[in-house]
This record gives structure tokens, sequence and C-alpha cells, in this order.
């Protein structure tokens, strides 16, 4: 199943549910939920936000998960590898964006830890 992640258009979609910022609020926010399920649309999206956005807060509350995961996507994907580059192989694109997507978090590592 990695093997699709060489399309593009699957890569931009896991760039945008990784790195789309989310909804906002201010840190010193704060809301308890008081009954469940939440019904009014407003106050839910309002408990969904984060003051940093989303990737930020996985990497705040388990960084471990996040961070065994790109691992695996890299290495399954130069397990893939054929020896040398071609665009045709399913290899040299998925190195080429596992690699992008390693060196992103990591920079979002970096800022947030």
């Amino acid at each position: 199943r990695l093997v699709a992640l060489k399309t593009k258009s699957l890569q931009l979609i896991v760039d945008a549910a990784l790195f789309e910022p989310g909804l906002w609020k201010p840190s010193d926010y704060f809301e308890q939920v008081t009954e469940i399920p939440v019904v009014d649309e407003e106050k839910l999206q309002n408990l969904l936000s984060t003051p940093l956005g989303t990737l930020f807060n996985e990497i705040a509350k388990s960084p471990d998960v996040m961070t065994s995961c790109v691992i695996k996507i890299l290495e399954r994907a130069v397990d893939m590898d054929v020896g040398r580059y071609t665009e045709a192989a399913s290899s040299g694109p998925l190195i080429l964006y596992a690699t992008r997507l390693a060196v992103r978090v990591e920079g979002f590592l970096k800022f947030a830890l």
C-alpha cells in the first residue's frame, strides 16, 4: 500500500492532512465538555481547535507516534529501492516523497520541542 504514495495526488492529500493548520484558538482559552455529544456545532469547533495547529498538538501530546510512523514510511520506502533512480519505478518518487515528508516533520519537531 505504501507504493501508492508515489502518486502526486495522494502525496498532496497526505500533506494536507498532516500540515494543514486547522482551527486556531488562543493558548489561554479553556472550556470543558459538559455534555456528550456536543450538539452545538460552534462549540464543537471551539473544543477541537488548537493554539498552534493540529500537527503541533500531535507532537506535544504524543510525539513518539508521529515519529515512529514517519520512520516506518521512510524505512519501507528505502527497502523498495531498486538501486538506481527511474521515474517509471515506484521506488524513486516514493523515496523522494518519504524523505521530504520526514524532513518537514523534523522541522516541526525541532520547533516544537
